[in-house]
């Protein structure tokens, strides 16, 4: 009975999210086709429980190969962070999700006292396979250390995973009310850190596993001296019976967090997230159309994890050539950087696209021209690109000799790809629409961006100012088709 009402707010739950999309909404084989795909729980465990599963098989080398059994508890304790991160993070954030969408409304009339269970029992559908990431290096520990100590690194996964769930239940049921106060700017801010964390937690666990194997022989001090507290917990492996014990502690202890954390959470559910807050007036905006619209993009996208996240992504995307450009300091690392500042922008077209979500009709409704909706577009596309690309630079600039020359190409590549990819998008489109995103398309914007940023770093070796000229030419025939 309780899987089948999971199963019904999962499905609930995917049907309101495609249903928010305009680009499936208004096309019913297309959403159909999403929604069988989506809505399907068992379909979404079993593909994510394989994917996670094969991402973990990353880790194995790490634990299996080090020579030292003490040092691959060591390691296998620092990846256990991660199961905790990933449910902390996905429950707090994704628990306020479902409850805005209205998903409980029909069980509050029931007399039901701990229905908070069931939003609990919906995430964790979600996030439990999360702890199959950690599967490839317990085997790896169980191959090196025996058996029963491989078990007991998995059940300290498992553990971790049910950590991080009850404290993100904890984050929601203390800070779940969303209100229009003095403090929700901050809120805003602390969820854009959170996604920045979680999106760069692949490309810190890869220096951090370097680290870690590096010096597992100091670190195993530590671990051994703090093995109470969790993750350096996990290091008692080796002394299965300590293990165990603290095993059942913290399972005592997480379970009676959660036992009254649920309790309380229906009174929580039934306030909603949404409540009234100080009274707010409106203002006439004196900003240029094209820059009211990119501004308004950014306060949407400010309110959806998932479009926040789709804009943020350039300044994910940047951390790999520009940790490589410090590191080097070579003209190539410095080309790197700068093609990869620039392609960041035509990959947020697809979030672009869908921060007006449903308010769409309301936005054709206005006196807006094509024109005016593509330029505030570009901003909206190009604005993280160039930011983060031009604060990067003033890092590499402090380090690397000539770093401040690629500051024009950091400003002029991403209005260039941002601007192809509107191009293709809206090709032969004469009003406001939402285009649809397929596969030619993204070909289409893939090739031309392509084309832009070879001949872009093909002028760069030539002499490195004639890329800046092109550029300049690129943007301004771009500029002006939008207008037309």
């Amino acid at each position: 009975m309780e899987w089948e009402i999971i199963r019904v707010l999962y499905r609930e739950m995917t049907y309101r999210r495609l249903k928010a999309n305009p680009q499936l909404s208004s096309n019913w084989e297309k959403f159909s086709k999403a929604f069988k795909r989506g809505g399907n729980l068992k379909r979404a465990l079993i593909s994510q429980s394989l994917l996670y599963s094969l991402f973990g098989l990353i880790l194995f080398p790490a634990v299996y190969y080090t020579k030292d059994p003490g040092g691959s508890t060591v390691i296998y304790a620092s990846y256990c962070i991660i199961p905790l991160l990933m449910t902390l993070y996905g429950t707090a954030v994704t628990a306020q999700y479902a409850v805005s969408l209205g998903l409980f409304e029909p069980l509050l009339s029931l007399p039901i006292a701990v229905g908070g269970r069931y939003l609990s029992f919906l995430l964790l559908s979600t996030e439990v396979p999360a702890v199959l990431f950690l599967l490839a290096p317990s085997v790896a520990l169980a191959l090196k250390l025996g058996p029963l100590k491989g078990l007991l690194g998995f059940a300290w996964a498992i553990t971790g995973a049910m950590l991080g769930h009850t404290l993100g239940l904890l984050i929601y049921d203390r800070f779940g009310r969303v209100s229009p106060g003095r403090f929700s700017s901050i809120k805003t801010a602390l969820k854009a850190l959170g996604i920045l964390v979680l999106m760069s937690l692949f490309y810190g666990l890869n220096y951090f596993q370097r680290y870690v194997i590096n010096h597992y022989e100091g670190l195993k001090g530590v671990f051994q001296r703090h093995s109470v507290v969790y993750p350096f917990s996990v290091s008692t492996v080796e002394k299965p019976l300590l293990s165990i014990g603290l095993l059942i502690a913290y399972g005592l202890v997480i379970g009676t967090v959660y036992v009254l954390t649920i309790r309380r959470l229906w009174a929580r559910i039934s306030e909603g997230t949404a409540t009234g807050g100080r009274k707010t007036t409106g203002r006439i905006s004196l900003h240029s159309p094209p820059l009211a619209l990119a501004l308004k993009d950014f306060k949407v996208a400010s309110r959806n994890t998932s479009l926040l996240t789709g804009l943020l992504m350039p300044i994910v995307v940047v951390i790999p050539p520009l940790a490589g450009a410090i590191s080097s300091g070579s003209a190539s690392a410095l080309l790197g950087f700068v093609l990869a500042v620039g392609w960041t922008s035509a990959i947020s077209i697809d979030a672009v696209l869908k921060v007006d979500g449903r308010a769409f009709e309301v936005l054709r409704a206005l006196p807006l021209e094509l024109k005016t909706f593509l330029r505030g577009k570009i901003i909206t596309m190009a604005t993280i690109p160039v930011v983060s690309g031009t604060l990067t630079t003033a890092v590499l600039s402090l380090k690397t000799r000539g770093a401040l020359k690629v500051l024009p190409l950091v400003i002029l590549l991403p209005v260039a790809t941002s601007g192809t990819a509107l191009a293709v998008f809206y090709w032969k489109t004469g009003e406001v629409s939402l285009p649809q995103t397929t596969w030619k398309k993204m070909l289409a914007t893939l090739a031309v961006n392509g084309l832009i940023v070879g001949i872009t770093g093909g002028l760069w070796y030539l002499r490195w100012f004639l890329a800046v000229p092109f550029l300049l030419t690129v943007d301004a025939f771009l500029l002006w088709y939008l207008s037309r």
